[in-house]
């Protein structure tokens, strides 16, 4: 599919601004039960590529006292979203982006000003995250906890989950690569820019079904995060052929799209990069913009 269709499908897919409204107002109401409020709220942000394990992390951490804002929740609230689907199922995430993470952020304003404690579940693909981090920094107990893992590791989850989810419901929805690789190319500056401006950034690294919690605030933060995700690259090497291998036989199972198949082809032409040691290309995908 050409760009210049992908645009006008995404504002084609835009809900009308008072069904949105709507729709949010409904969410106020269902996510912000009464609950004790305090003038100095606590926030935090889970963030991380798709597929290095945010969910499961926020899962199985105690956040109770912590209102959850992830955005991929409110994605089928579009009445488009069924047939987006069926029609286009790799675009899925870019076509529900608009409604998906304006709601989020409406409502990550809302209980903010509210005085909720709040989570928010974020892959960052670009700098305006940052932009809402140093808003908010004076005015809040803030901390940022990066899931981090390597980018094989994490794509070769999105892939397994989606051929699990895909079984059981034909809603499951299929991460996008491009985004994904934006996402982990922009991480360590986006971790270094937090770092400068003196925010408290943590590195959860899955390990055996737990997670490990590394302090970033190092002089070698940053040499860190690549020492992390070089070892869970190298460790899903070790099983990489047999789980593609596996990945692919469901797709033919379920005769999958043939541009699906394409997608898979790069995450291998990733893997091969890796293996051959040009790291430059299978660690920083596509680099990040340079507009902070």
């Amino acid at each position: 599919m050409e760009l210049v269709n992908l645009e006008c499908l995404i504002e084609k897919y835009k809900l009308p601004e008072e069904e949105h409204r709507i729709i949010l107002e409904k969410l106020k109401k269902y996510i912000f039960p009464p609950k004790p409020q305090t003038s100095h709220p606590s926030v935090i942000f889970v963030i991380g590529q798709p597929g290095c394990g945010k969910t499961t992390f926020i899962q199985n951490s105690d956040m109770s006292d912590y209102i959850n804002i992830n955005s991929d929740d409110y994605r089928h609230l579009s009445r488009y979203s069924d047939e987006i689907l069926e029609r286009y199922p790799i675009y899925y995430a870019k076509l529900t982006n608009y409604d998906a993470h304006l709601w989020g952020d409406e409502l990550f304003s809302y209980g903010i000003s509210k005085g909720y404690s709040v989570l928010r579940e974020k892959a960052p693909v670009d700098y305006s995250l940052l932009a809402l981090i140093k808003g908010l920094a004076d005015n809040c107990d803030l901390s940022i906890w990066l899931v981090a893992t390597g980018n094989l590791t994490s794509l070769l989850a999105t892939r397994e989950r989606y051929e699990k989810e895909i079984l059981r419901s034909s809603k499951a929805k299929l991460s996008s690569i491009e985004a994904h690789n934006k996402c982990y190319a922009l991480l360590p500056d986006f971790v270094s820019q937090c770092l400068q401006l003196g925010i408290k950034v943590n590195y959860v690294v899955p390990v055996n079904n737990c997670f490990k919690i590394i302090n970033a605030e190092s002089d070698n933060g940053l040499g860190i995060l690549s020492q992390i995700r070089q070892a869970s690259n190298k460790e899903a090497c070790v099983s990489f052929e047999t789980r593609i291998n596996n990945i692919k036989e469901s797709m033919k199972k379920r005769n999958a799209p043939q541009q699906q198949f394409e997608e898979l082809a790069k995450i291998e032409r990733m893997y091969i990069e890796f293996m051959n040691g040009d790291n430059s290309k299978s660690i920083k995908s596509e680099e990040p913009d340079n507009e902070k």
